[in-house]
């Protein structure tokens, strides 16, 4: 370092960055709780700092918003447009998320910068950082190797910390003890994040919590009991910012927003019905088809007469209600689309992604194995089919449904683009999940059949940013996900790298914001990680947890 460069480093203060991450967090709940004085922490962030609304991907789903977040790049450059990724007419989870592509924990270590991560999704399996790294959603399971050091991994064990990777909602039939885990998992997820940033010292932070995201899922419609377990975790968030210090700059963040979930719609019935996909008029009747349409019979017999909490609380215990899942996921998943369509006479359909959004691929001769559209004919048939959909009316009271469609094309970019999804689309402003079961009789249907969910996400995620150079009570607008790694590294001093799609959102630091520019003490190795994929016994596991959680 040259005496220049040690002068000004001594005339700046040190910077200090924690990131939070409220997986599901809008401000339809933030904001009146803040008014009231209920949420002391997140208000006082608000007063004392910028805030406003931030547009997530599309589509808004934990993959590939958090990842886009992190690299500042859209989703065709990722390759990855959902929690799965489309193989042939089926899906599998995706593999590492962050391969080939610079997060901002590897930016920043390139910079000189110590970073300490913690419950990032899609983060597994770990990687070596400068600092540490306990990694979120799609981890395996406890028993996989979830941190860096992989002594971490046992030092939260045995510092009495419990520490849980996820709250998988599925596996509970009783609205208490699901909302008691939730507590307790968050209060874990702090004290862990304290325990880290105590031990482990770090310039940057960033924590994820996924439990608002689980609740608001299965209980939106419980208001008081929302509101209640937001007041928990703003004293929980509370902790974590006094020990980063008054100095520091805080962020909060959120993939996407949440809101009511009030119907769904089947889109390969939808398909069917307009002549673009074709059905099979006999289904192979395999025990597994057979096990998954019983169990998918009684489930909504069980569910129409309210008897499927007190049922399943007795299957989970006498029968093992594991394996019933698997079998029925199984059979809803597989059977109820790859072998129920006539492929070769299918010119589009929808694959099983997550519900949150609507999505519609071609049958394109020579990609797809069974394909029957001609390139030539692609562009016409996606002009039809949105306009198709924009057209879109609900067939018992016959009013239009509010259809938000767009061609891939439009909206991403980048070498991946060839694997997205022809058309995605959202319906109702994402209140109306979409269903890609084939074999439906209707097109509609109030609530969520399966799942049972009450809420679903919305694109209105949440940006706040607190700090010395922050500008105090500065609406935000128009800030996209694509925003919030730029942004932080500006907040180091750290140029925005050219592959990112976003900007720095510099009207909320003050005129007179200082920034010590930093230069790169390594190189970004980028397109080179030591982090392997998936092998086939973690996607197998991945898959249970993702089945836990009601996304697939």
């Amino acid at each position: 370092m040259s005496k220049a460069e040690a002068i000004d480093e001594a005339e700046t203060p040190r910077r200090r960055v924690l990131v939070l991450g409220l997986d599901g967090a809008t401000f339809d709940i933030i904001r009146p709780l803040a008014e009231e004085g209920r949420l002391p922490n997140l208000a006082r962030l608000m007063d004392e700092g910028a805030w406003g609304v931030l547009d997530s991907t599309l589509p808004p789903v934990t993959i590939p918003a958090w990842v886009s977040m992190m690299t500042g790049m859209n989703p065709g450059k990722l390759g990855l447009f959902d929690l799965l990724r489309r193989e042939g007419y089926g899906v599998e989870p995706n593999g590492y998320c962050f391969a080939n592509h610079a997060p901002i924990w590897k930016i920043l270590n390139s910079y000189g910068v110590r970073t300490g991560v913690m419950n990032i999704p899609g983060t597994y399996p770990p990687e070596e950082v400068d600092g540490f790294m306990v990694t979120g959603m799609m981890t395996p399971s406890k028993e996989s190797a979830f941190s860096y050091p992989s002594k971490l991994q046992s030092d939260l064990g045995e510092s009495g910390l419990d520490y849980e990777i996820d709250l998988p909602h599925w596996q509970y039939f009783d609205e208490g003890d699901f909302y008691k885990d939730a507590i307790k998992i968050t209060e874990k997820r702090g004290r862990a994040a304290e325990y880290l940033m105590e031990h482990i010292p770090c310039d940057f932070y960033m924590v994820v919590f996924t439990s608002p995201d689980r609740l608001h899922h299965l209980l939106w419609d419980k208001r008081e009991t929302v509101e209640a377990y937001w007041e928990e975790l703003d004293r929980v968030l509370g902790g974590l910012i006094e020990a980063v210090g008054e100095e520091a700059t805080v962020f909060v963040v959120s993939d996407h927003g949440f809101g009511p979930l009030e119907r769904t719609f089947f889109v390969n019935e939808w398909l069917r019905r307009n002549g673009f996909l074709r059905a099979k008029r006999k289904i192979n009747e395999r025990a597994i088809v057979k096990l998954g349409r019983i169990a998918e019979k009684l489930y909504r017999f069980l569910h129409e007469r309210e008897l499927l909490k007190p049922v399943a609380g007795v299957l989970f215990k006498v029968v093992g209600l594991k394996r019933l899942q698997r079998y029925t996921y199984s059979y809803l998943s597989n059977a109820r689309l790859e072998g129920r369509v006539n492929w070769n006479k299918t010119k589009a359909f929808s694959a099983v992604h997550t519900p949150h959004f609507g999505q519609i691929y071609l049958n394109i001769e020579g990609e797809m194995l069974e394909g029957c559209v001609h390139e030539d004919e692609r562009d016409e048939l996606v002009s039809v089919l949105m306009e198709k959909l924009r057209g879109l009316k609900d067939p018992k009271t016959g009013a239009s449904v509010n259809v938000d469609v767009y061609s891939s094309r439009d909206v991403y970019t980048g070498p991946h683009l060839e694997e997205a999804p022809e058309i995605v689309f959202m319906l109702d402003g994402g209140r109306c999940e979409i269903d890609a079961k084939v074999g439906e009789d209707r097109l509609f249907v109030e609530g969520a059949l399966l799942t049972g969910w009450k809420g679903t996400h919305t694109r209105d995620g949440v940006f706040i940013a607190r700090g010395p150079e922050v500008r105090p009570g500065f609406r935000v607008e128009k800030a996209s996900i694509l925003d919030v790694a730029p942004t932080l590294l500006h907040s180091f001093g750290i140029p925005m790298q050219d592959e990112m799609d976003g900007r720095v959102l510099d009207e909320i630091f003050k005129d007179d914001s200082r920034f010590s520019e930093r230069t790169a003490v390594k190189p970004i190795m980028e397109g080179e990680s030591d982090v392997s994929s998936f092998d086939d016994e973690e996607k197998a596991l991945i898959e249970e947890r993702l089945r836990k959680l009601g996304y697939i």
